[in-house]
């Protein structure tokens, strides 16, 4: 238990010391689960980061929630810096830092995310507050969650009026580096096989998720960056049809809203659905009007058009070891072309995944995507100070990632990971390529290696 505690505090004042070393370090001239592995099934985005098993749980007396077991914890077991209950509120969460390095000496790894910096940083610091609900079919309950994020992923999930203003002009965020976003706060009623999820919470759209304990990769595909929402504020129903299927629909203020310059109701819908045994399948999209036109459109009523996407993912088990995913996503919005005014732009991608369990504390998996930004009005600069911006990249972009995920302990992931990406297609007159930006025009490839350290608490 010392051991553990030590080990948090040390991972902790590491994460703090990155921070304040990088904060305000200015860019160079060149250019953006643990031990229960959720990535292993189509997963919607608000997975929890460390549940809580049944079998590290004493007994509930009458009336009353338990407390997970205080004894000292086997190597096996996940500690938790506060009690986990088996009802009522926990708090819980976890700790990630990574570095990443490419082979053009860029500071910046091009449109490459979450980690666009070539250095070392804190990513997320993640607090999670929840109080799940459980009906068991019959009855009612309600419950609630609140997620809070810290590092140098905060940019990628913040909305629109919530971390930021109505404009998109930042809030309370103002350095370049590490800010808070707050990418769920909501309520949740159950009753029977139904529940309602209302406030601001993650997409259910896509497979690739925000908090780095759901994925098996450190960096993320070009399809979760730039192709699907992050977030949604509104209202969301489940219905467990049966212990198949359940069917997902709701109303939210579009992609990414919190409170906008013209809030207006997007309808999300969708279903997850499993033969029982090693096949799942999920298929959610989301109709919006009213959405910035492309990654050069500063939000206002003038330059918002309607958008629409879909994603399908399917998992399939092929032994017990190897798991094979399947994504594939469609996106268009109507006027949003960066090249010609008045042209609608799609972007549209096929990512595929195997990830095969070695031991148990050793994985390895492969990714490997293409991602079509047909009218370059998709991946772009996510920081104002990338010089990636204003990017325009019509064309075909290809991700290929080699990783490993070592668990020495039910609290630590070890995610080292190398990935090459290349581009074909075309360049905005007068823009760098999407990789070593500032330093060669045109540059069209990029070799990385990364690696983070996940430790939940």
């Amino acid at each position: 238990m010392k051991l553990t505690k030590l080990a948090f505090a040390a991972a902790i004042a590491w994460g703090i010391h990155a921070s304040s070393a990088h904060a305000q370090q200015p860019p160079a001239q060149s250019a953006s689960y643990a031990a229960d592995y959720y990535y292993f099934q189509p997963s919607p985005s608000d997975q929890a980061a460390a549940p809580v098993q049944a079998d590290k749980m004493v007994q509930a007396p009458a009336g009353g929630c338990a407390c997970e077991e205080e004894a000292e914890e086997e190597a096996c077991e996940a500690w938790h810096l506060f009690c986990q209950k088996e009802c009522g509120w926990n708090v819980y969460g976890f700790v990630a830092a990574g570095a990443a390095t490419n082979d053009d000496a860029s500071f910046f790894n091009g449109p490459t995310t979450f980690p666009d910096y070539s250095d070392i940083y804190m990513n997320q610091l993640y607090a999670i507050t929840e109080k799940k609900i459980d009906t068991g079919g019959c009855g009612c309950d309600w419950g609630g969650r609140v997620d809070l994020l810290y590092g140098t992923d905060y940019i990628f999930t913040q909305a629109t009026g919530l971390e930021t203003r109505e404009t998109g002009a930042p809030k309370w965020n103002s350095g370049p580096f590490y800010g808070l976003a707050m990418p769920q706060a909501y309520l949740e009623l159950g009753y029977n096989d139904w529940s309602i999820k209302a406030g601001h919470f993650y997409t259910p759209i896509g497979y690739e998720v925000v908090p780095a304990n759901g994925n098996f990769f450190y960096t993320h595909a070009y399809t979760m960056q730039y192709g699907e929402p992050f977030t949604h504020t509104g209202a969301l129903a489940t219905y467990k049809y049966s212990d198949n299927t359940s069917l997902v629909g709701g109303f939210v203020n579009g992609w990414d809203n919190f409170d906008r310059v013209n809030d207006t109701c997007a309808l999300i819908a969708g279903f997850t659905w499993n033969n029982g045994d090693a096949l799942t399948v999920a298929l959610y999209g989301i109709a919006s009007p009213n959405e910035a036109k492309n990654v050069l459109a500063v939000t206002n009523p003038g330059l918002e058009t309607n958008r629409d996407m879909y994603s399908l993912v399917i998992s399939y088990q092929l032994s017990d070891d190897l798991l094979y995913v399947f994504q594939h996503d469609n996106g268009y919005q109507r006027d949003g072309s960066t090249f010609t005014a008045d042209q609608s732009a799609e972007w549209y991608g096929i990512n595929q995944y195997l990830l095969y369990t070695i031991n148990d504390c050793w994985k390895a998996g492969m990714r490997f995507e293409w991602f079509r930004d047909d009218d370059g009005a998709r991946v772009g600069a996510i920081r104002a100070n990338n010089p990636l911006s204003p990017g325009g990249f019509a064309g075909n972009f290809y991700d290929l990632a080699l990783g490993l995920n070592w668990t020495p302990h039910a609290n630590f992931i070890v995610r080292p990971e190398v990935r090459y990406d290349w581009f074909d297609g075309d360049i905005l007159p007068g823009s760098n390529g999407p990789f070593d930006t500032g330093n060669a025009p045109g540059d069209d490839e990029q070799l990385l290696a990364a690696m983070d350290i996940i430790f939940l608490w």
